[in-house]
């Protein structure tokens, strides 16, 4: 029998922890809260997080210190620093009732669905999302005068005022959703990235088509002054925040599509052009980053605004937002090292109906939960969308989604790791499993498993412009034009 639950029912008893904030304050922080925020001995992390452990010790305090590279490590490999550990419990769904109040909808959901098939192995927790110091230093710095731009509360408008270059989270100690959202869009996830990827597309009859592309990603906000050069491209709208560029290599009739743009501080609109092999040309193409159009590659299983568990989707909003007063304990995926796995495969990945479970990795950790009810007389393919949040590192790690029906639709989680070396604390996979057509899709990710079966290029973090190995220029009309013509 499907999962499907009521709207009503889901509000009324999340209504004891979501504090409602559909309209944003705008005040800078506070020195009173600002002196609690800090890299050492202070309440909170420079990012917000709580920084001590619970009362039960379930969840540990957190550390400034990265875990240490593997020694002996490969470059583009990801070893297991937890290797060793053995789950404590699994929950499945003749005992999922016991834990609850630390489950998120979907999990709840997927137990209904799969009952003989989804299972959740729970290991001891590991604060593991830690950045460098200059990090954490950058946050301190744009925390100190970044705003929320005037339009936010006059027409809930998405955009920025008063920040400063070089980066940051921009509000560790969120005072409403949409401050909470600006923090999971503008976390650290390094500064670039670069890799051959696969979107894999499952249908309900467990059959895998494999969506394989090259990814150039770029976060010019977390750039120093000056790095971003003098091109109008970056510097206009208030600063380019996101470039992200991919290029289609199979399924054939796609090959050799690519796209490349930026958002930007004062518009999210993504700022995108298209080459077509086939026709020889780039084009305008504001459909790729808006709010539910489908997102590239997902044959129209997926929308934007679920990209990374959740996304604004465009400047002007379709829902209004709330945020959990603070964050709350769940079950969630984490330290995913499981999966990246060099003797791993796709096959062994992706099972029939949804992820191989005994390759995911749940942690307890607190998480913040971000609501979306669609406004009256707005259109959008979900009438509410509900997010959560590491604490750690703002990073998704699970959503749901209803249709205008009020049922449960589609559920998601992102399998994170921290990545050695550029401590960059970010997805090396997802899934978004369809409830009710019973197909379930990944984002372009899963590098590893590209490089062994396809010969990719395996996936590669940067946190210095100098080590970038594409020209920036893919992400503008003109260098897209250049590029398709060769």
């Amino acid at each position: 029998m499907k999962a499907v639950f009521l709207l009503k029912y889901l509000l009324a008893s999340a209504a004891v922890s979501i504090a409602a904030m559909v309209y944003p304050a705008l005040a800078e922080m506070t020195d009173a809260e600002l002196a609690e925020i800090g890299i050492e001995n202070t309440k909170y992390t420079p990012v917000g997080a709580l920084r001590a452990g619970n009362a039960e010790g379930t969840i540990p305090a957190w550390s400034s210190t990265p875990i240490p590279v593997p020694a002996g490590r490969v470059e583009g490999t990801w070893p297991d620093p937890f290797a060793d550990e053995k789950p404590l419990f699994t929950i499945t769904a003749d005992n999922y009732t016991q834990h609850q109040d630390k489950l998120t909808v979907g999990q709840i959901g997927m137990f209904k669905q799969y009952p003989e098939t989804f299972r959740m192995h729970i290991y001891p927790t590991h604060r593991t999302a830690v950045a460098d110091k200059w990090v954490y230093e950058a946050t301190l710095k744009q925390a100190k005068g970044i705003k929320l731009c005037p339009e936010t509360a006059s027409d809930g408008i998405v955009c920025l005022v008063d920040q400063i270059p070089g980066g940051g989270v921009p509000f560790p100690r969120p005072k409403n959703a949409y401050e909470a959202g600006w923090n999971h869009f503008l976390g650290w996830q390094g500064l670039g990235q670069h890799g051959t990827a696969n979107g894999a597309l499952i249908d309900s009859l467990g059959n895998r088509t494999d969506v394989i592309l090259e990814s150039r990603l770029l976060w010019p906000w977390w750039a120093k002054p000056g790095e971003m050069g003098d091109s109008d491209w970056y510097s206009r709208d208030g600063g380019a925040m996101l470039c992200d560029s991919w290029q289609v290599q199979q399924p054939p009739r796609s090959s050799g599509l690519v796209f490349g743009g930026c958002n930007y501080a004062e518009n999210v609109d993504f700022q995108v052009s298209l080459y077509v092999p086939g026709q020889r040309r780039v084009r305008k193409a504001p459909e790729i980053g808006f709010h539910d159009s489908p997102s590239f590659g997902s044959d129209g299983q997926r929308t934007v605004t679920s990209r990374w568990m959740w996304w604004f989707g465009g400047r002007e909003v379709r829902h209004d937002y709330t945020i959990s007063s603070e964050p709350e304990e769940k079950y969630v995926p984490y330290n995913n090292y499981k999966l990246a796995q060099e003797d791993v495969s796709s096959d062994d990945i992706f099972g029939k109906k949804h992820i191989n479970q005994d390759l995911v990795r749940y942690e307890l950790h607190r998480v913040w939960i971000m609501d979306s009810i669609l406004k009256p007389g707005m259109r959008h393919l979900y009438k509410r969308h509900t997010a959560y949040f590491d604490e750690d590192s703002w990073v998704g790690v699970g959503f749901e989604a209803y249709d205008a029906k009020d049922r449960l639709w589609r559920v998601g989680e992102q399998y994170n790791i921290q990545y050695y070396g550029s401590n960059v604390f970010n997805a090396y996979g997802d899934s978004q499993i369809d409830l009710i057509n019973g197909r379930y899709t990944t984002f372009p990710y899963w590098f590893t498993q590209v490089k062994n079966e396809h010969v990719g290029l395996g996936i590669k973090m940067f946190s210095e412009m100098k080590d970038l190995p594409y020209n920036v220029e893919i992400f503008t009309p003109q260098g897209l034009r250049k590029f398709g013509q060769r």
